[in-house]
């Protein structure tokens, strides 16, 4: 089996999760990276989206994860991030729910019913809930 390697997700607050993984994937500035015991240090702003890691059984993990920063070094990542969801936590048919709404007052934007920064702030809502729903999608296929 392969090396393990600790990851550490941290808030402003608190240290949220701290556990030995297998690998991980992150939404990286520049696009998706994945990070091995034994990775070269490392340093790399966090687009929002899907985070994932496998665990020494064998289980892989999902969260969802607002914009921030990773660091990798001594075979220890820390991500710093303030918004993020564990897979295991989103619920579908909230999300799908939330999804229908926001698709409406996007298309109500065509008739004028909502201002530019409101369907900035629609687009960006139904990037998110996409993003969670992709999540939910892999967690339920297994």
């Amino acid at each position: 089996m392969a090396g393990t390697i600790e990851l550490e997700i941290l808030t402003s607050r608190q240290v949220v999760l701290r556990t030995q993984v297998v690998d991980l994937y992150i939404p990286a500035f520049l696009g998706e990276a994945g990070v091995l015991s034994h990775h070269l240090p490392y340093l790399t702003l966090l687009k929002t989206g899907e985070i994932s890691y496998l665990d020494p059984s064998g289980a892989r993990h999902y969260l969802y994860s607002g914009e921030g920063l990773l660091e990798v070094r001594d075979d220890r990542i820390a991500l710093i991030i303030d918004d993020f969801v564990r897979g295991e936590d989103l619920r579908e048919d909230e999300l799908r729910q939330g999804l229908r709404e926001t698709e409406a007052r996007i298309a109500s934007s065509f008739q004028g019913a909502i201002t530019p920064d409101e369907l900035r702030l629609e687009l960006e809502r139904q990037n998110e809930l996409r993003l969670k729903l992709a999540i939910c999608r892999k967690i339920r296929e297994g």
